[in-house]
């Protein structure tokens, strides 16, 4: 606007000179239309920018490629919208990083105009929109009004799910007895009662307590419990870092779970999320766990601070010389991870940016390495 404004004194200051050194009718036509064009568009800006109203349609969720949303620019008043300006501040919760979009439209008068963005290159996470700077210019770009911010929303960014193969050297046993128990959902496990209640018709014979049936007169049946010391303990590190690795990693992750699920493998799942302070752990044993697991992951924050969820989880009850852990991270702490490994199977998932963090892992540790590149090609077959 500022250039605008240059140029439009310029072109005044031009006329006036004219009108003064040569007095004539065509001269002073000129001047005049110089002074008077210029504020009747600002007449016409007064009328038209208050008549103008933005909304923002953002669906909830979106795939990783698919990452898109719309503008909709409606002008309740007969004059039209020469020029309307905003930015587009794409913010990733996960990574904290930000991109910006400068987006220009015309609006005609009485008119509703839709406009449809496209973010492909979008990471996993919650991608926070916020639509400010928000003006409306006249038609010469002299002067321009501003309307208030549109409310931030936000849309879950999903990953794409790649196909992963785990072979394991020794059967995997997802139920028996267990030191931990659900308090939220039964299980087969015999050693254990979960809760007492009324029999119902196909329930098992076995599960009578006969004794409590014959006191209280009523048929009462058992539900065992659910043991949690599932065999595969699957970790992230979510650390802050170049946002492709990032995104590498949380993909990777999310795609393991899927997988052993899809082979029929329960399995815990944990990470840290630094925005709550969090370390938090999940027992999967459907899709429908899965999924509302993804989400509390993807709303998670990276941290600044490398080998966080390796210390909570050496430090907690869930560390099981009997249970294979799998690790995903990008900056991995060898010497931890070694430690680690001389006290139950472990194997660590590496996504690298540099080619020498590939080659410091594979002589210190077992790793499945790739690069982010790689990853986002296919995951490798996973040996356990």
């Amino acid at each position: 606007m500022l250039k605008n404004r240059v140029f439009y004194g310029l072109l005044l200051l031009v006329a006036a000179v004219l009108y003064l050194f040569t007095n004539t009718y065509y001269t002073l036509t000129l001047l005049v239309l110089c002074v008077v064009v210029p504020l009747l568009s600002l007449v016409l800006l007064l009328f038209s920018h208050k008549g103008l109203e933005l909304s923002l349609e953002l669906p909830g969720t979106a795939d990783k490629d698919q990452v898109g949303f719309t503008y909709q620019f409606a002008n309740s008043s007969v004059f039209p919208v020469a020029r309307l300006l905003f930015q587009v501040h794409l913010e990733n919760q996960m990574t904290g990083s930000v991109k910006t979009r400068k987006i220009s439209a015309t609006v005609g008068g009485r008119k509703t105009v839709t406009a449809h963005l496209s973010f492909k290159g979008s990471n996993v996470g919650i991608l926070v929109v916020s639509t400010k700077k928000i003006r409306v210019y006249d038609a010469f770009g002299l002067f321009a009004f501003q309307k208030s911010s549109l409310p931030d929303q936000a849309v879950t960014v999903y990953p794409r799910l790649q196909d992963v193969s785990v072979h394991m050297a020794r059967s995997v046993e997802t139920s028996g007895d267990g030191s931990r128990y659900s308090p939220h959902r039964p299980g087969q496990d015999v050693s254990e009662i979960f809760a007492l209640r009324e029999y119902a018709p196909g329930d098992e014979v076995r599960r009578i307590h006969w004794k409590l049936s014959t006191k209280i007169d009523r048929t009462m049946v058992r539900e065992f419990s659910r043991p949690l010391n599932y065999s595969i303990f699957l970790l992230m590190e979510l650390t802050k870092g170049p946002e492709a690795v990032v995104d590498a990693v949380v993909e990777a992750y999310l795609s393991l779970s899927h997988g052993l699920l899809a082979s029929g493998i329960n399995h815990s799942l944990a990470w840290y999320d630094a925005g709550e302070d969090l370390f938090h752990t999940k027992e999967l044993d459907s899709f429908e766990d899965f999924h509302m697991a993804a989400a509390q992951v993807l709303s998670s924050y990276a941290s600044e601070k490398t080998g966080i969820a390796l210390d909570y989880y050496a430090a907690s009850a869930y560390r099981n010389r009997r249970s294979i852990l799998l690790y995903v991270t990008s900056e991995p702490e060898l010497d931890k991870i070694a430690e680690i490994e001389v006290s139950q199977t472990m194997r660590t998932v590496l996504i690298y940016e540099k080619e020498e963090q590939r080659q410091a892992a594979e002589q210190a540790i077992e790793v499945v390495a790739m690069s982010a590149e790689q990853a986002a090609e296919g995951m490798p077959e996973v040996m356990i």
